[in-house]
């Protein structure tokens, strides 16, 4: 007898990501929960992670506030409820930005992510006092602090998670340029058409429905006036900050907000940034410099067949970095630049730069410089530059941060194995032992610059990079030098590992050679 309705469906066991892993982006925004029950594998998942029972236990149901593992579109599509804006029916129909961003991320070429639901998307004309509230959701203790600590698992809210997801490489706000925007006008509703006069006609096909009135393709995408890149900025520093702090591994890829039309940051962003002290490296009380190693920021906006019922039809270009480093770390490794790279999928960017405000120089710099711009080229709309914010030209380059982020990733497993060894001399042979291997394999994939492995790199691990007191502490301290494959100079990175196993790492600092 047939069953009507009964599917199987087999999945494989609950997969841990390789540590060393250098392309697994984590989504924290705004979407709202699709009807239904939760598979059965992602409870396990969560269950095995603790979410499902005191004293971390969250509403599951709802996902909301839990890092939820997705590895392909189909299974996002199934648990979020992205192509709703606004579910109470005010705003009409549309895409979340965290949807449309987590789409592109999968279509550029990424394979896995973590999705971080906040709560649900708010109405589409809400005003920005209101949507300023929802920030520190995102980050919470925005605009003084955040409040989240490694030590408190209680306290893992929105962008906090990351202190439990070591496997991530990148983080996004998807949301963040729309909550800061100003506010716009209301759209009232297209008028329903009048009912067609009733008539004798031959059997036929009924008449299509009318579409659906798409509100937010009406309404003009979000434009941040002065007051929105300032807070747009204070919410970058903090996450630069905490980044900076606890997860130097991690990149944040931020979205630049769209300017408002005839502004003077549609003239000239990179001057607009500038002059207003954004880019600028000191750390003013009343200054949110945005110029951070841990930043890389992208523009312009971009439009997708998934951005198709936002505003303009357009989408944070977030998402779509994200999905093109991650392409570019597994194709072509982490330590490789990925500018000139193809975006997939993407067939417009807005705003059209000029040739003008990609070269016209300001201090010395063009936008290509300090922001990873999306534009077109002879061979199709491509990535153009692949930066950093950093006020230090050394640490501008994102491909030579990600590469120390995998030196560091890797001594933190190697960590793990030697946490119960003592501070001794055999000890420090194995630290220098297991480095060397890592740099050597670095060194053959081409991530290394030099005629043989000892031109490329050097490691110390002896009392010379110790002190007694480290010695009676537990902690071995190793110190590397390299000389990366792109034109930087010589860095050097001093890892400390502590008596638990922690690994820490040192500000890397370039030596007095030239550059290459």
């Amino acid at each position: 007898m047939p069953v009507n309705g009964l599917v199987f469906e087999t999945r494989g066991p609950v997969v841990r990501s390789a540590p060393n892993r250098a392309d697994i982006a984590c989504f924290v925004g705004f979407v709202g929960r699709r009807p239904g029950p939760l598979p059965a594998l992602l409870l396990r998942a969560l269950a095995e992670q603790g979410w499902t029972s005191p004293p971390y236990a969250r509403p599951i149901d709802e996902l909301l506030d839990v890092p939820v593992a997705i590895d392909t579109w189909e299974i996002f599509d199934r648990l979020f409820a992205w192509d709703r804006r606004d579910l109470d029916g005010r705003g009409g129909l549309g895409t979340s930005y965290l949807g449309a961003a987590v789409r592109s991320f999968f279509v550029q070429g990424g394979r896995k992510c973590y999705v971080v639901r906040v709560g649900d998307p708010g109405p589409l004309t809400e005003p920005r006092s209101q949507r300023l509230l929802r920030l520190p959701a995102l980050l919470p203790g925005y605009p003084v602090r955040f409040d989240p600590s490694p030590a408190d698992r209680l306290a893992w809210r929105g962008l906090g998670h990351l202190f439990g997801l070591p496997d991530v490489s990148f983080v996004c706000l998807p949301d963040l340029a729309d909550l800061v925007a100003a506010d716009r006008a209301a759209i009232e509703p297209l008028p329903s058409p009048p009912p067609a006069r009733e008539q004798f006609v031959e059997c036929s096909e009924p008449e299509p429905a009318p579409p659906a009135d798409r509100l937010a393709r009406r309404l003009r995408a979000p434009r941040a006036d002065g007051a929105g890149y300032a807070a747009w900025a204070r919410a970058v520093r903090l996450a630069a900050d905490t980044l900076a702090r606890f997860q130097r591994e991690v990149q944040l890829v931020a979205a630049v907000p769209l300017p408002e039309v005839e502004s003077d940051a549609d003239h000239d962003l990179l001057r607009f940034l500038s002059d207003s002290g954004w880019l600028a490296g000191r750390r003013d009380l009343d200054l949110a410099s945005v110029a951070s190693a841990f930043v890389q920021l992208a523009y312009p906006w971009a439009r997708t067949p998934g951005s198709a019922d936002l505003a303009e039809q357009l989408e944070p270009p977030d998402g779509v970095l994200a999905g093109v480093l991650a392409r570019s770390a597994l194709t072509r490794g982490a330590f490789r630049s990925a500018a000139g790279v193809h975006l997939a999928d993407v067939y417009d960017v807005v705003p059209s730069l000029s040739r003008e405000q990609l070269t016209a120089p300001t201090a010395g710099l063009d936008l290509s410089d300090r922001v990873s711009l999306l534009g077109p080229t002879p061979g199709g709309l491509r990535l153009l530059s692949d930066v950093t914010t950093a006020a230090d030209p050394w640490y501008r380059l994102a491909p030579v941060n990600r590469l120390v982020s995998v030196i560091v990733r890797a001594a933190r497993t190697l960590g793990e194995d030697s946490a119960f060894e003592p501070s001794s001399e055999q000890t420090w042979a194995d630290v220098r032992g297991r480095l060397g291997e890592l740099l050597r394999a670095l060194f053959q994939a081409g991530a290394l610059q030099g005629a043989t492995a000892a031109e490329a790199f050097q490691v110390r691990c002896d009392r010379s990079t110790m002190s007694q007191t480290d010695i009676d502490d537990g902690r071995v301290i190793a110190e590397v030098e390299f000389q990366a494959a792109a034109p930087v100079e010589r860095l050097t990175v001093v890892l400390a590992l502590d008596e638990g196993g922690a690994v820490s790492l040192a500000s890397p600092r370039p030596t007095a050679e030239s550059p290459a």
